[in-house]
């Protein structure tokens, strides 16, 4: 079976961590689960999210500016945007 999931949202991971204890599976020492944004829902879980911690605010005019530039025929800015790996109680050691 699965040791780990890689969740595309905070929203997500807590609803694995949710559906993993009613499976009898403890979280992280059965199954590491990790999510995406840093939401302040991260913390708000038990165990706390592992999680990618992504400048929000940035995302969104990157986001912004490259649909300006798609609209006027420029190409748009592809310098990447920082992430930070955000380890919390929900990841464990690889089994």
């Amino acid at each position: 079976r699965p040791t780990a999931v890689i969740c595309d949202d905070d929203f997500l991971a807590a609803g694995v961590c949710k559906a993993a204890r009613r499976l009898g599976l403890r979280v992280p020492e059965d199954l590491s689960v990790t999510g995406f944004d840093d939401l302040t829902l991260a913390t708000a879980v038990e165990p706390e999210l592992t999680t990618v911690r992504l400048p929000a605010e940035r995302f969104g005019e990157r986001g912004m500016e490259t649909l300006v530039a798609v609209v006027e025929g420029r190409a748009p800015d592809a310098t990447p945007l920082p992430v930070e790996l955000v380890i919390r109680d929900s990841t464990g050691p690889a089994h």
